[in-house]
C-alpha cells in the first residue's frame, strides 16, 4: 500500500466519507489495500485529527494551502495533524513512510 499510493489524497477522501459513516470510512481504507490492523490505526488517527483539527483543516482547504509553505514548513492542517495525531500514529503503526525511506507527497522538515 505504502509504495503504490499517494496516501494523502486517498486517505483524505476516506476521512470525508467518515464524516457521514464510520463504515464508509472503514470500507474506503480497506479499498486502499490496508490490512485490518492498519485500517484500525488509520481510522483512529483520522478520528483524532478530525476532533482536534477539523476547523483548521477546513480553513486550509478553503485557502488552497499547498502541503508545504515556501520555507518548507507544513501547512496549518498538516502541522495540526502532526502535533495532535502524529505521536500516537507513529507509536502504534511502528512504521511510516519517513522511517521506511519511502518518498511522500508531503515534505516534512527533519
Amino acid at each position: 500500500v505504502y509504495i503504490r499510493h499517494n496516501l494523502t489524497d486517498a486517505t483524505r477522501s476516506c476521512a470525508i466519507k467518515g464524516m457521514f459513516s464510520d463504515g464508509w470510512e472503514w470500507d474506503c481504507l480497506r479499498g486502499l489495500g490496508f490490512s485490518e490492523e492498519c485500517i484500525s490505526i488509520w481510522f483512529y488517527n483520522i478520528l483524532n485529527t478530525r476532533h482536534h483539527c477539523l476547523i483548521t483543516c477546513l480553513w486550509s482547504k478553503i485557502k488552497g494551502e499547498p502541503f508545504n509553505h515556501p520555507d518548507g514548513s507544513l501547512n496549518s492542517c498538516l502541522q495540526c495533524d502532526e502535533d495532535k495525531s502524529g505521536p500516537n500514529f507513529k507509536f502504534f503503526s511502528g512504521r511510516t513512510r519517513r522511517n521506511s525511506g519511502i518518498p511522500s507527497a508531503i515534505h516534512r522538515p527533519d
